[in-house]
């Protein structure tokens, strides 16, 4: 047991299956009364009260039965004008990238720019010499078509290695030195034409200074390679950050610190210190032939599946993103020529073979598709393996699904897929306007139809993609609910709602990002909603968000997080 564990964790009597109202009842550690719970349960959505032994909900239901589990060493917790809900669940996000790049200055803020232009005066300042420069965050709207230059790079920082993400993730920056010290020149072959490339001079060929889909992660490996020590810090560090915003479970697609092997090394070292305060869900990048892939899973399975840390499935790339023109799109790009529809990172037949083999070694699927035409080849490829394999059960999931047509909205239950949105994008923010300059501007206000995917029986669930984003960078459960409801950046009440029609209760946003996660990831018998018998991941919030205005969802503060039945995090001052 982790140390933390130990010592909050005061007994293991359970009350047993059968156990009555007239029969003794052994005392909880920790009893909640005295306000609103939120269950997250299919079929009764609210109680008064919650009762803790252990690791495990022991009772949920009424106050006056709840009392009797109070006894000299029960902890009562008064949840007051608060509300008790399940442990927030992240159905996608990137844990070790975004807490890696989460510090100095954030170039996502800068949405101007001006705003740019200071931000990274600011990076130069607090990074006087010669060594190569590594951040992220730049903004894609700011940019024509062709992404940001190194020659501008040039003027702010000389002749300089500096390599800067873009918020989505899908491109990068570079000044004049990196590309030339890389060889990348007009003579230079791109990775893989029209889907990993370099903007380039139309006239010369040669590099402008952005890349798109890790055309230039070589770059970056030589000059800003990292290392796990680093990773495993600024993890440490964030993991408190985490606590706080009421995340007890994510899915972390693609795991490198630097490397994936790294990733899972850092979690077993910290999860067998007692020091992992979150259930971490990991994938397996699909970046070579099935067969090993499926080997590499086995492997991680035997050497670090605990109950906090679990290989959950093999994540499969099948497009890039509009911002770069590389999304898989049904209809061309507005801004191109007719024939401009994007392209899918390999063939239907090279998704359906590996898709299928996965299916096989009942190994569950995350695929990344944001086009249309990516998210029906997806769907395709997934039906196909049902019937190769004969596996309908194995868990499927589509991630994002920026653009998905409405002749594809009944597939996802039929072929028992989840719909998984990163819901903070489904604003009207400047990413709106750039990207739907892209691929039409009807196209982009009808993007994220959860709603719609709801109705035709999908499971719906919400994850940030944190620190990837198309315009606000978060990791914070609650900014995401808000968007969901409100269809608006958080806060933002003058912000016309995109898609309204598409908003969700606020019932349904909380449970796509519990009951509904813990489904995709397979854990609904333990995780995702405040039941007897389950994990004790309980989020306590200073607020009945219910009885609050929508656009003040996101400012709601945590006053508890509860992993395990151990408080990881308590703030009984959150407002």
């Amino acid at each position: 047991m982790s140390r933390y564990r130990q010592l909050t964790g005061l007994g293991l009597l359970l009350c047993v299956a059968g156990c009555s109202l007239d029969d003794p009842i052994p005392p909880a550690d920790v009893v909640f009364l005295n306000g609103k719970v939120f269950t997250s349960e299919p079929v009764s959505l609210w109680a008064e009260a919650v009762a803790v032994e252990d690791d495990h909900i022991v009772f949920v239901g009424d106050e006056q039965v709840a009392r009797a589990y109070i006894g000299e060493r029960t902890r009562v917790v008064d949840i007051g004008e608060g509300l008790l809900i399940p442990g927030f669940m992240d159905s996608h996000t990137h844990i070790f990238n975004g807490s890696f790049a989460d510090i100095g200055v954030n170039l996502s803020l800068a949405d101007t720019l001006e705003k740019l232009q200071t931000a990274l005066e600011q990076i130069r300042e607090d990074h006087p010499g010669d060594d190569p420069i590594y951040a992220r965050g730049w903004q894609n709207h700011l940019f024509p078509k062709q992404g940001p230059l190194a020659s501008e790079l040039d003027t702010l920082f000389g002749d300089r290695i500096v390599i800067l993400g873009s918020v989505d993730g899908h491109s990068t920056w570079f000044s004049s030195r990196a590309l030339r010290e890389a060889g990348v020149d007009s003579d230079f072959v791109d990775p893989k034409p029209g889907v990993r490339f370099f903007e380039r001079d139309r006239l010369t060929n040669a590099p402008l200074g952005t890349d798109r889909e890790g055309a230039g992660g070589f770059i970056r490996a030589r000059f800003i390679p990292g290392d796990a020590m680093a990773y495993e810090e600024r993890l440490r560090r964030w993991l408190p950050r985490a606590a706080a915003s009421g995340l007890t479970s994510v899915f972390d697609a693609t795991a490198k610190a630097p490397t994936e092997i790294d990733a899972y090394d850092i979690l077993n070292t910290l999860d067998t210190a007692g020091e992992l305060t979150l259930r971490v869900f990991a994938s397996v990048l699909q970046d070579t032939s099935p067969e090993t892939i499926v080997q590499r899973f086995a492997q991680y399975q035997q050497q670090f599946s605990t109950d906090y840390v679990r290989p959950e499935a093999v994540k499969i790339v099948v497009d890039g993103v509009p911002e770069g023109h590389t999304a898989f799109l049904l209809t061309p790009y507005v801004d191109g020529s007719n024939e401009d529809f994007g392209h899918p990172m390999m063939s239907l037949a090279d998704l359906q073979s590996q898709i299928s083999h996965y299916f096989s070694n009942d190994i569950p699927v995350h695929l990344h598709a944001i086009g249309g035409a990516a998210i029906r080849m997806s769907l395709d490829a997934i039906a196909t393996a049902r019937v190769a394999s004969g596996n309908d059960t194995v868990r499927a999931t589509i991630a994002h699904m920026d653009f998905v047509s409405e002749q594809d909205l009944q597939r996802f239950e039929q072929l028992n897929v989840t719909a998984q949105t990163s819901i903070q994008w489904a604003a009207r923010d400047p990413s709106y306007f750039n990207i739907g300059a892209f691929v039409g501007m009807d196209k982009v206000e009808s993007a994220y139809p959860v709603k719609a995917l709801l109705d035709a029986g999908a499971n719906q669930t919400f994850g940030a993609d944190w620190p990837a984003s198309a315009y606000l960078s978060t990791y914070k459960p609650l900014e995401l609910i808000e968007t969901a409801v409100s269809r608006r950046l958080p806060g933002q009440t003058s912000m016309p709602p995109r898609a309204p029609n598409q908003a969700l209760s606020l019932e349904t946003a909380l449970i796509a990002m519990t009951r509904n996660t813990a489904i995709q990831l397979g854990e609904g018998d333990r995780l995702g909603t405040l039941a007897k018998g389950k994990k004790a991941d309980i989020v306590m919030l200073a607020q009945n968000v219910f009885e609050v205005d929508v656009a003040t969802i996101h400012s709601v503060g945590i006053r508890m997080t509860m992993l395990d039945g151990a408080v990881i995090y308590e703030n009984d001052g959150a407002e």
